[in-house]
């Protein structure tokens, strides 16, 4: 893992391809899936047909379930926040298998309005869509974002 979660910027994305699910931490700017992106390695769309290779070059972006579980336990006393915890929500969902886009990006930029034709692109909550084992924020069937938005929600009433 090369980078931190970083709120509107640096992202954490789930990725479907060939039924293999993998979490990456990356920059905002290449998930304009139809629009040619400068810093996307020549790629113009990033579509099922250059999946493969793109995610070969942001090898160095993937991130375990068991990182980003570690990440948010150890940092959970460190929020001061809600904002804080919202770095580590997840915020789009692509699967290339199946052509779908979903994103949950908190700031007025619609990823989901740039998917390559014949995809499903949308503003939704995919969070059921996470297989269970990849749920990092789930600990002993606790929702840790839950926990921490309560906490941090009783610390502001006093």
């Amino acid at each position: 893992m090369r980078l931190m979660p970083e709120y509107a910027q640096n992202l954490i994305v789930g990725v479907v391809f060939q039924n293999i699910w993998t979490w990456f931490i990356t920059e905002r700017e290449y998930w304009f899936l139809n629009v040619e992106m400068e810093d996307r390695f020549g790629i113009k769309v990033l579509d099922q047909n250059t999946a493969e290779d793109f995610i070969h070059k942001i090898d160095e972006y993937k991130v375990s379930t068991q990182e980003l579980t570690r990440m948010l336990v150890e940092l959970k006393e460190a929020f001061q926040t809600y904002d804080e915890v919202l770095e580590f929500l997840p915020t789009i969902y692509v699967d290339f298998d199946k052509k779908e886009f979903y994103s949950l990006y908190p700031e007025p930029m619609s990823f989901e309005d740039y998917v390559p034709e014949g995809w499903i692109g949308k503003y939704l909550d995919f969070y059921e869509l996470v297989p269970l084992e990849e749920r990092y924020w789930m600990i002993d069937q606790i929702n840790l974002f839950e926990r921490l938005y309560q906490s941090l929600r009783r610390n502001e009433e006093y």
